[in-house]
């Protein structure tokens, strides 16, 4: 991954108010940090619970657009928490994530917890590829 797409994930996960709503983000951590924990390894395992590849991710929001916001999500791997009452400033709680587990775990699974269902998300993403692709 390049420098000028990690800033975008950085950017992306900062802490903002949104129609006077404030959106989770990172606080105190700066790009530098984000930086130095990025590790391709662990990218390029896939997502944290499905093991679903960023390439993958791509391919299946090509074959299902409408089912990602119109194709606005699900183009690549997504920053997760393991325990969202953790801030994202706790960079030990971060993960990579498709967006079909992101989405399925929202904040009531723990990372224990939705880890089955995460598998099984899988292997349904994988019958899909292998169908339709």
């Amino acid at each position: 991954m390049s420098e000028k797409e990690l800033k975008k994930i950085y950017d992306s996960k900062k802490e903002k108010l949104v129609k006077g709503e404030i959106i989770e983000g990172f606080k105190v951590i700066q790009f530098s940090d984000f930086k130095r924990w990025f590790n391709k390894e662990i990218f390029e395992k896939g997502c944290n619970y499905c093991r679903t590849t960023n390439e993958e991710s791509q391919k299946l929001t090509k074959l299902r657009p409408y089912a990602t916001r119109g194709g606005k999500r699900g183009n690549r791997l997504e920053l997760g928490r393991k325990d969202t009452n953790l801030p994202f400033d706790n960079l030990n709680n971060l993960v990579w994530c498709c967006y079909w587990c992101n989405n399925a775990k929202t904040n009531f699974f723990s990372e224990e917890e939705f880890i089955p269902v995460g598998r099984a998300i899988g292997e349904s993403l994988r019958e899909i590829m292998k169908k339709e692709l």
